[in-house]
């Protein structure tokens, strides 16, 4: 996971070392009609608006390094900022602006930071969010990563690499789990906390006649997503399998929502934006532990933002109630939609069935999930212990431990570096602890987590 990559036909990151030289004002371009400066950074020339470097001043005066929080004043601000000089540096860049004060940036910092596409796309992948790919169900045991528990409770890259996993896939399996229906508290407790829902902190899946949940029969469970009636969905779910049943049947389903959404979008135009348009009622109506509940939310089955990536799927027969926000004539064309949207979710699924022991843990907002029936008796029974954990949490945590395995780091470790090289591609040069590749060697893909300057 944490190996280094190395990409052909990508700049880069230097191939001249700037020995103390000081770089006057003169030799940047300080286009005031833009305002914006001109700078050449490990030989890639950048743009940044003097309002975005003013405001990001890393002084203690404008940062609180504890706190990682801006205190700059904005009701003293100019938002007509300008300079009076600025000096390049080997390592940083520093500025005087027009109000008297001074900023100073290290080179990688601003780099990580700049706003062409390319770094703008590093930055998103290695500390926003990995970017997702996506599978059908032929795919499945090779996207399915499997993680031992003992590890992932004990080892940061072991949590690590489950995490970034499950946040690219969104599937991944934990397996050995301890027999004991606490064992989940402790994963739980590596990512944060539990989302708590009226159904409890944890829930039991297993049969039960006089259930407020259809999940909690032994016939077949309809591929869905799970509470699509919260406006604030539960991200992940995880569900540790105590007892598996024994007889025919009991698998589980899962499909992959953004190859499905994809695959729609290419051959069936008209029914997927319906199916991004149209809102739907999702709802839940009941008593759960003596309490009463009444939830609805509206949207649509497949959530988009403005740059059409998809955001969150919302699908649930037994859940989506009989409001259908659009007019009378979309109706029947919506449902027939709806209808090919579940059929291809089951053509393009995996199926498998877990054994005791695994604790199946998948996105909640982008994978639909079912079961087969099985029988269930007094001598053969199927229990499961669940858990909802939202993205916010994960995405938190996977960060945290991206900075962590690369603490103090301005581009790359040195040690790091000569470890993960062969012999013959160990040509570098080294300058005050900071290392740049030659023209022999080609871009290092710091989107897995190399070359971060926080």
């Amino acid at each position: 996971m944490f190996a280094l990559k190395f990409i052909k036909h990508h700049r880069v990151f230097a191939s001249t070392i700037y020995r103390n030289n000081v770089y006057s004002h003169k030799v940047l371009s300080n286009n005031v009609s833009d305002n914006h400066l001109n700078v050449k950074i490990m030989g890639e020339d950048l743009k940044f608006p003097y309002i975005w470097l003013r405001d990001n001043c890393q002084c203690e005066q404008c940062y609180h390094k504890s706190a990682k929080s801006r205190i700059l004043d904005w009701l003293k601000f100019d938002l007509n900022i300008t300079t009076i000089n600025v000096l390049q540096k080997e390592n940083v860049l520093e500025i005087t602006w027009s109000d008297g004060h001074k900023s100073i940036f290290n080179h990688s910092w601003l780099k990580f930071r700049s706003f062409t596409a390319e770094n703008q796309k590093r930055y998103t992948d290695t500390i926003y969010k990995p970017e997702q790919v996506s599978w059908q169900g032929s795919d499945f045991s090779n996207i399915c990563s499997k993680h031992d528990y003992k590890e992932v409770i004990n080892a940061d890259q072991a949590l690590y690499n489950w995490l970034y996993n499950l946040s690219v896939y969104g599937v991944a399996l934990i397996e050995n789990t301890p027999d004991s229906e606490r064992a989940i508290d402790a994963v739980v407790e590596r990512i944060g906390f539990t989302k708590q829902t009226h159904y409890g902190v944890k829930f039991i899946v297993q049969n039960i006649a006089n259930t407020s949940n259809v999940a909690y029969l032994s016939s077949n469970l309809q591929m869905h997503t799970d509470l699509p009636y919260y406006e604030y969905c539960p991200g992940v779910n995880l569900l540790h399998c105590l007892v598996q049943t024994a007889s025919q049947g009991g698998e589980n389903l899962l499909s992959d929502c953004h190859f499905v959404a994809d695959y729609m979008k290419k051959n069936h135009p008209g029914e997927y934006k319906l199916l991004t348009e149209v809102e739907i009622e999702w709802s839940d109506v009941g008593v759960e532990n003596d309490n009463e509940f009444f939830k609805l939310y509206r949207s649509p089955v497949i959530c988009l933002d403005k740059n059409d990536q998809i955001t969150r799927i919302s699908f649930s027969i037994p859940q989506r109630g009989s409001q259908i926000l659009t007019d009378l004539d979309t109706v029947v064309l919506w449902y027939k939609a709806h209808g090919l949207f579940l059929e291809l979710n089951h053509r393009f699924s995996a199926k498998f069935k877990t054994k005791p022991g695994d604790i199946l843990v998948f996105n909640n907002i982008r994978l639909l999930h079912g079961r087969n029936a099985y029988e269930d008796n007094s001598s053969n029974i199927r229990k499961l212990i669940g858990a909802y954990v939202d993205w916010d949490e994960i995405y938190s945590r996977l960060r945290c431990l991206t900075v962590k395995q690369n603490i103090d780091v301005s581009f790359i470790k040195i040690d790091v570096l000569t470890s993960m090289l062969k012999p013959k591609h160990r040509r570098y040069i080294v300058v005050q602890d900071r290392c740049f590749m030659n023209d022999v060697l080609s871009y290092i893909d710091i989107t897995r987590h190399l070359a971060l300057y926080l």
